[in-house]
């Protein structure tokens, strides 16, 4: 017995983007874990993923 669900699954779950979303004018709450290395006095020692989360924030 066939189901009717034949349809590639790639064309089924297309992740979006915030750019798919019309959000502007509007106010966003946006929540990232960054998780970055720390050093014993709790100084970030690589900041290279909030520097790259900083184009979708701006």
């Amino acid at each position: 017995m066939a189901n009717n669900y034949s349809v590639p699954i790639k064309g089924v779950l297309k992740k979006l983007s915030i750019r798919d979303l019309n959000i502007k004018g509007k106010r966003l709450f946006i929540r990232v874990d960054f998780n970055v290395p720390l050093d014993e006095n709790l100084n970030i020692t690589d900041d290279k993923r909030i520097r790259s989360t900083l184009p979708t924030i701006n």
